[in-house]
C-alpha cells in the first residue's frame, strides 16, 4: 500500500535546519548488501528524534503538529540528507519501533515522509518502482514495510524530511 498527499506548510525550516542533527552507526551495514556498492561515508546522513529531542530536553512540542490523527501513535523523526549522500535500497523492518512501543506483530506499521522543501534538481525518492521527483513542501508518500524504497541527493542542497512512524488505530 503506497498513498500520496499533501498537507500545508506550517514548519519554520530555519529551526528544522539548526536542530541537533546526529549521524548514527548503521547497524547492518556489513549485511546489507545494496550498501556495498557506495563509500560507507555516503551511506545514510542524520537525524534528530523524539529520543534525540528527550535525551537533549529540546523543545518538541511544535512537531506534534506532524502526528495524524488516524494514527493511533506517532512517533517523529527529521532526517537530513545531505549533498552525495545516498539511503540505498532497503525495506523498513520496524524492529525497534515495534519493541519500544510493544506493538504486537499482527499491527501494521506505516511510514510516512514528509518533504520539507521543494525539491532541487538531483534529489530523488524512489519506491518499488515508481521515481519521485519534482515534489513540493508539504508533499507526502505512506508505505508499508514491504515496500522497497531509496533517496539519494545528488543536489546542491540538503534534503529535509520528516519521517512519521505509527499505527492506525
Amino acid at each position: 500500500m503506497i498513498v500520496t498527499g499533501s498537507i500545508k506548510k506550517f514548519w519554520n525550516i530555519e529551526k528544522i535546519k539548526e536542530l541537533p542533527f546526529k549521524k548514527e552507526p548503521v547497524p547492518n551495514f556489513d549485511s546489507w548488501k545494496e550498501a556495498k556498492f557506495y563509500p560507507a561515508e555516503m551511506v545514510t546522513d542524520s537525524q534528530c528524534s523524539d529520543k534525540t529531542a528527550e535525551e537533549l530536553m529540546l523543545d518538541w512540542e511544535w512537531t506534534k503538529q506532524f502526528h495524524i490523527s488516524e494514527w493511533e501513535m506517532t512517533a517523529v523523526c527529521v532526517y537530513k540528507l545531505s549533498q552525495g549522500k545516498v539511503t540505498p535500497w532497503h525495506t523498513d523492518h520496524f524492529i525497534n519501533f515495534r519493541n519500544f512501543y510493544k506493538i504486537p506483530n499482527d499491527r501494521l506499521i506505516l511510514r510516512r515522509m514528509i518533504f520539507l522543501e521543494d525539491w532541487q534538481p538531483g534529489q530523488l525518492f524512489a519506491i518499488d518502482r515508481i521515481t519521485h521527483t519534482d515534489w513540493s513542501a508539504g508533499d507526502w508518500i505512506e508505505w508499508t514495510q514491504e515496500h522497497y524504497h531509496m533517496g539519494a541527493n545528488l543536489s546542491n542542497e540538503i534534503r529535509y524530511t520528516v519521517q512519521l512512524t505509527g499505527v492506525k488505530y
